[in-house]
């Protein structure tokens, strides 16, 4: 074998660099620092543009919500009016209210929305992926009074003599 063969070959990365001057090496940190800023920056850009798109894409979920929240609310606001019994003269004396399901329900919805965190684990995986807790804690707060005004009794009418 000749010396030639067996010598290692130079790899172009590993040589050393050239010298360079002060000014040459500033040049070059001011090069390395500007593409460092136009990286970050395309990075943010893209970063906005996902929570953008994200935001955009799941907020129809929680309008759907809001507007179905509003339209129960009327529906039953709507009913409890049609089937209320007809104002009694004012010179007659006021009847204590009869009890109703609604501060229960209200009270149900509130005490499960705080036990929803030891309870999350035992709900089916499948309700877990679609819904948050926060969600579920909402939709329990405010959907348990309105299911309360649902079963509302009526109110009992003293009988007339």
């Amino acid at each position: 074998m000749t010396a030639k063969a067996t010598a290692p070959m130079a790899d172009p990365p590993r040589l050393p660099p050239p010298e360079m001057s002060l000014d040459e090496q500033i040049a070059l940190a001011e090069m390395q620092v500007i593409a460092r800023d136009a990286r970050i920056r395309r990075r943010a850009d893209l970063l906005a543009r996902r929570v953008r798109h994200s935001a955009i894409t799941h907020a129809g979920g929680g309008v759907l919500l809001g507007l179905g929240t509003v339209a129960l609310t009327w529906w039953l606001n709507r009913l409890s009016r049609r089937n209320a019994a007809p104002p009694q003269p004012a010179a007659a004396p006021q009847e204590q209210p009869s009890h109703t399901f609604e501060h229960l329900f209200r009270d149900a919805g509130l005490t499960l929305a705080g036990l929803l965190p030891i309870l999350w684990p035992m709900l089916p995986r499948h309700w877990r992926r679609m819904v948050t807790p926060g969600t579920a804690s909402t939709v329990l707060t405010f959907i348990a009074p309105l299911l309360g005004r649902l079963f509302r009794r009526k109110a009992r009418q003293a009988p007339s003599s």
